[in-house]
């Protein structure tokens, strides 16, 4: 299978990523030495973790067993066998996710896949423009999130659809007092979602959002203070927690199923950031019949339909964050 070229643009943001990784990557250790930088896009867990040298940002676990004897089946996710992920691993070689690989992102709105090609006469979601960020909307979803019942979002959808408009997605601020993150203040610092594009400062988080289990129809732990670095991990309230699993369900990332004579997968050489080329053609690998089975993707002639609108097929917020969530908001106590 010949390797197709990564596009200019699309170097540029996998530089740009590579160098936020390496900073986060080397900020804040002598201060947080057991603080995690990331977790993995799947289980919604640290530890050991690979991250994906495309332009979506994510690291998944591609081990089976952590030290702690945790046991982690997220690289079969990814449509990798055991043997596959171990050799990443131990050769050390660049991995690239088959969302970054075919061009097909997921809109963190709605869920649904995309193509995410600019090269294409027709892209069909596009990521936020912070160079942090590696997230993707469908024009529509972002026109409704950051212009919610206002005559202002055909026009900018149109915008988006067009590729005249850039945008910074509503991961940058706080959905309730509208302010940027502040990581040395503690009340300023950022209560995440991972499902869905839900942001609070520390001090904004509604009170139903809590950090141990209670008692009540209400009372699992939905944030965790201490697993990522000078950031909170939350579920915000539209997703519903697997009291097993600790999480929602782990459902919510679709790869790509690319059909025979598909267009090729692409790889970045990563000593050089550079892209590589093969001569010899391979087959392209199909993903295993466990993710088949698991995580089957949308019909064909669903994935450019848009259901952002509908909050029940939807893991975005309810309403589209027209209001917060309810819940009185407050200062959380200094030893959360």
């Amino acid at each position: 299978m010949a390797r197709r070229k990564v596009t200019k643009g699309e170097l540029q943001r996998i530089q740009k990523a590579r160098e936020i990784k390496k900073r986060k990557n080397t900020s804040g250790d002598e201060e947080e030495p057991d603080g995690e930088k990331d977790v993995c896009a799947v289980c919604d867990d640290g530890g050991s973790l690979t991250c994906c040298d495309g332009v979506c940002q994510r690291s998944f676990h591609l081990v089976d067993r952590e030290e702690d004897g945790e046991e982690h089946d997220c690289f079969e996710k990814l449509g990798l066998t055991l043997e596959q992920a171990k050799m990443i691993i131990d050769m050390e070689q660049g991995f690239v996710c088959k969302n970054c690989q075919y061009k097909q992102h997921q809109c963190f709105a709605c869920g649904l896949l995309g193509s995410s090609d600019d090269t294409s006469s027709q892209p069909e979601v596009f990521q936020c423009e912070r160079n942090d960020c590696g997230h993707f909307y469908h024009p529509k979803c972002i026109a409704q999130l950051l212009y919610p019942n206002s005559e202002d979002a055909t026009f900018f959808e149109v915008e988006i659809a067009a590729a005249r408009e850039k945008f910074t997605c509503p991961m940058h601020e706080c959905i309730v007092c509208k302010d940027v993150e502040n990581e040395n203040d503690k009340r300023m610092q950022f209560a995440v979602c991972r499902r869905c594009p839900t942001v609070y400062h520390r001090k904004c988080l509604p009170s139903d959002i809590i950090f141990k289990s209670r008692r009540g129809p209400n009372g699992l732990q939905r944030a965790w203070n201490k697993i990522l670095t000078k950031r909170i991990l939350i579920f915000c309230m539209k997703h519903k927690i697997v009291r097993e699993l600790e999480t929602p369900e782990r459902n919510h990332i679709i790869f790509p199923k690319m059909p025979e004579g598909a267009p090729m997968e692409q790889d970045v050489r990563e000593d050089e950031g550079a892209p590589m080329e093969k001569d010899v053609p391979e087959e392209i690998e199909q993903p295993s019949s466990t993710e088949q089975t698991r995580m089957p993707p949308p019909a064909a002639s669903d994935q450019n339909q848009c259901s952002c609108s509908s909050p029940f097929i939807s893991f975005a917020p309810s309403s589209l964050f027209t209001q917060p969530y309810p819940g009185s908001c407050g200062w959380l106590d200094e030893d959360d």
